[in-house]
């Protein structure tokens, strides 16, 4: 048995080390953008394939969990950044989801990913249910007498709710936890905000939700914004799935995207 593991160990390693090669060099902005549209769109397509393969790393009796996730944030700061091949090719976001199931699932207390994860999954690749998803499953992992701010979590987690699906309920009842991580902050603990403020924000923002709102414009406005970043057709084609919903649509005017009714004249 000892022996099996050990195996089991040393291939694990050897595989993160081959994945580890493979990636760090060059950056990914360059290696992600090649001569012609076809070439970036490979790159785009091994990179992918790339996450799975890390995402089937074993991890029981491995302890370099921490190691992968902080690994993969690495290559996602990289992935987001590339401009040169969004900006010639439109490659999108679009694997920013894939990023940040792989760190949540290996370091779900990997608190400060969430930020990132909330602009990047959420705005830029126009996908706050994996973002919403993401969360839920990495709040289960988070526990405020150990991670005092995780209730960040929580208010994004919220946001996400609110602004973009329109989830009211769903969006109370995380302000809620987040009011309720934030009071369980022990005095003197050192954190960026202040958690009686956070607790009461949070509290101000739930009670708010108790009456019945139309969240309609919340939601165009959360949308625009991702429709201003937006540079794949996937991402344009989401934006519209998720408008047509609460009744609005995409037009153009002046050679800019707009969202506008569905029953607007074009």
């Amino acid at each position: 048995m000892r022996f099996r593991n050990l195996a089991i160990n040393l291939g694990a390693i050897a595989l993160l080390t081959a994945i580890a090669l493979g990636l760090q060099f060059p950056k990914l902005n360059q290696r992600l953008s090649g001569q012609t549209a076809e070439e970036t769109r490979k790159a785009v397509k091994d990179e992918e394939a790339r996450l799975k393969l890390i995402r089937q790393l074993p991890s029981r009796g491995l302890g370099f969990n921490n190691m992968i996730a902080n690994f993969t944030f690495l290559q996602f700061l990289q992935y987001f950044g590339d401009d040169i091949s969004r900006n010639s090719f439109q490659t999108g976001y679009g694997l920013s989801p894939r990023y940040f199931e792989n760190i949540v699932d290996r370091d779900p207390r990997f608190l400060s990913s969430y930020l990132y994860m909330s602009a990047s999954v959420s705005m830029f690749a126009g996908s706050p249910r994996d973002a919403i998803a993401i969360y839920s499953k990495g709040l289960r992992s988070l526990n405020p007498d150990i991670q005092p701010t995780a209730y960040t979590v929580w208010r994004y987690k919220a946001t996400d709710q609110l602004l973009f699906l329109g989830d009211a309920k769903g969006a109370r009842e995380s302000y809620l936890q987040a009011a309720a991580w934030a009071e369980q902050v022990k005095p003197n603990t050192k954190t960026i905000d202040d958690p009686k403020l956070v607790a009461e924000a949070s509290r101000q923002s739930a009670k708010w939700l108790e009456e019945e709102r139309d969240l309609t414009k919340a939601q165009v406005g959360a949308w625009s914004l991702v429709l201003q970043n937006a540079v794949d057709k996937k991402t344009v084609e989401i934006i519209a799935q998720e408008l047509d919903k609460i009744g609005m649509r995409i037009d153009i005017k002046n050679g800019s995207p707009v969202i506008v009714p569905k029953n607007s004249p074009p």
